[in-house]
């Protein structure tokens, strides 16, 4: 229903509204500004224009001066249009074109300067903004992102990209052309409460029969043609490659690769995952590794929800997923599961998915071993012991000393290397490339020195291992007065393992594999080696 005449005056005059004055209300009745509506065909240019010609209006008036002579006229003096009205006429404009998007009537509560309107210019403003910022890659088919997870992927891309219309793309493919009807605007918002927020209800709504649709169909055309090219699915849209009809290029392709049924094959795919994939904390995989499967799965049934019926489990059954697929003797692990289960409160870990995944985390066995290793410092003696505890490999051969960067100056295996900031890896190669860590690069190294000299310290560093070794043993041996056989046996053991860990280290320096020693018979043998070997 229009507004009546008292409700128009209204609006431009009072100073809650657009606080106008009178006289300038009845001049911009010149300008052609005569209802509420009106307002809709001037832009902020021509808003611009309107308030130059008020402020420097043409022609002239009769001089008002009782002592002006007879027929005496002076300029029309300038209307009063402050900036504050011209900024809110402006913000009318765009309100009142939106609304018509929208195919919202006007009243005089969803004309209301505050909070209405005030509302409508800060959403307003962001969507013009984002029409205004650098375009977003357009998402491409790949094996990291199938076509099922890329129509996704395409269909949050559009939401972002901004039409000509200042509205988001994602308008020209959803479900329906037909409009359906309008809800009811929500408290103090320009748009309903089913929507949420204007640019949601423009998608909704925003019609195709608009003479700029063609554009923004056409634009969408063109980014499913950039996200198909050079895959096979460039096929599906090649007939609408004429008419650049995105929409119904999209539903093609869609149709195709992302139906119902392809929905269905998902959905099942991750009920799987949640029902059968057991973690036993066995490996390297930690128990946050695990979990993110769970959380992906269950975010992959949501987008797979909107598509097809389907009844996405509750916090409780996820939950009871994740206990059963856990499957870990970890006595701290166990535990904590146990007080999940225990605390069944409609608010309690049992029902609270996140909640319960966070509890869990720190009894994770597997990362409980990676932080004991990574914080442990062990040397060369540390080598292997009666507990079978593996060498440091990364420790034969290296130089005593820390960076400034707080990079250990030594050798550094592959997984460790990838580890350090690149500012530690410079300082390393430095180290690496000066007398500290070995020759210059560049220089010829045609007699093996080099090589030689990590084999030659390993040999020490393995010897003075199994000297102390043999020393311990023997000291425990003349105790207990048991020295024979055994003892012997054992220290062949050690000198078989310290053995075996030289060749793993000459493999991890590139050199060629050392032929394997002879073994001692006795164990003065053994000793004497290991002393000859130390003072080489």
């Amino acid at each position: 229903m229009p507004l009546t005449a008292a409700q128009t005056t209204a609006f431009f005059e009072q100073d809650a509204q657009m606080g106008i004055p009178n006289q300038t209300v009845v001049q911009l009745q010149q300008e052609g500004i005569t209802t509420v509506d009106d307002i809709m065909d001037f832009d902020k240019d021509t808003m611009e224009q309107i308030a130059s010609n008020l402020r420097r209006p043409a022609g002239r008036i009769p001089d008002p001066n009782p002592a002006a002579a007879a027929g005496a006229t002076i300029p029309t003096p300038s209307f009063v249009f402050g900036a504050k009205s011209q900024k809110r006429l402006i913000t009318a404009s765009k309100l009142l074109n939106y609304y018509n998007s929208v195919q919202r009537n006007t009243t005089v509560a969803n004309l209301q300067w505050t909070p209405v309107m005030k509302n409508f210019e800060i959403q307003w403003k962001a969507l013009e903004d984002k029409k205004g910022a650098d375009e977003p890659e357009v998402p491409k088919i790949t094996k990291a992102l199938p076509i099922i997870k890329w129509t996704e992927a395409f269909r949050d891309y559009l939401h972002r990209m901004i039409g000509v219309r200042t509205i988001p793309l994602a308008y020209v493919i959803r479900p329906t052309v037909t409009v359906p009807p309008i809800w009811p605007i929500a408290t103090g918002a320009p748009h309903s409460l089913e929507h949420e927020a204007i640019e949601i209800e423009l998608i909704a709504r925003a019609s195709h029969a608009h003479p700029l649709y063609r554009e923004d169909n056409s634009n969408v055309y063109y980014k499913l043609e950039e996200a198909t090219r050079a895959t096979s699915y460039a096929a599906s849209i090649k007939p609408f490659q004429r008419t650049k009809d995105g929409r119904e290029a999209w539903l093609a392709l869609s149709n195709q690769y992302a139906g119902k049924d392809k929905w269905e094959v998902e959905i099942k795919r991750h009920e799987q995952l949640l029902h059968t994939r057991l973690w036993k904390g066995q490996s390297n995989f930690t128990l946050d590794r695990f979990i993110a499967q769970h959380r992906n799965a269950f975010v992959s049934m949501q987008a797979a929800a909107e598509h097809i019926t389907y009844q996405l489990p509750n916090e409780h059954s996820r939950v009871g997923y994740l206990l059963d697929a856990i499957q870990s003797s970890d006595a701290g692990l166990q535990a904590a599961m146990a007080s999940i289960k225990t605390d069944q409160d409609p608010d309690g870990l049992r029902n609270n998915f996140k909640a319960a995944a966070t509890h869990l985390l720190p009894y994770d066995p597997v990362q409980r071993k990676r932080s004991d290793r990574a914080g442990g410092k062990r040397g060369v003696a540390d080598i292997s012991d009666v507990t079978h505890e593996e060498a440091d490999i990364s420790a034969f051969g290296a130089k005593k000393g820390i960076g400034k960067t707080g990079v250990h100056l030594r050798y550094h295996p592959s997984s460790e290397y990838q580890k350090l900031t690149s500012e530690q890896k410079d300082e390393l190669r430095e180290w690496r490339e000066t007398t500290g860590g070995g020759k210059k690069r560049g220089k010829p190294n045609n007699d093996g020195k080099q090589q030689r000299n990590v084999r030659f310290k390993s040999d020490k560093a393995i010897a003075a291992a199994v000297e102390k070794k043999v020393q311990q043993r023997l000291k425990a041996e003349e105790k207990t007065k048991t020295q024979g056989d055994e003892a012997e046996a054992y220290i062949m053991s050690i000198f078989q393992k310290m053995t075996a860990k030289k060749a793993t280290v000459a493999a991890a320096v590139s050199l060629p594999p050392a032929a394997a020693p002879s073994l001692p018979p006795t164990l003065h043998g053994i000793i004497r080696r290991a002393k000859n070997a130390k003072s080489d």
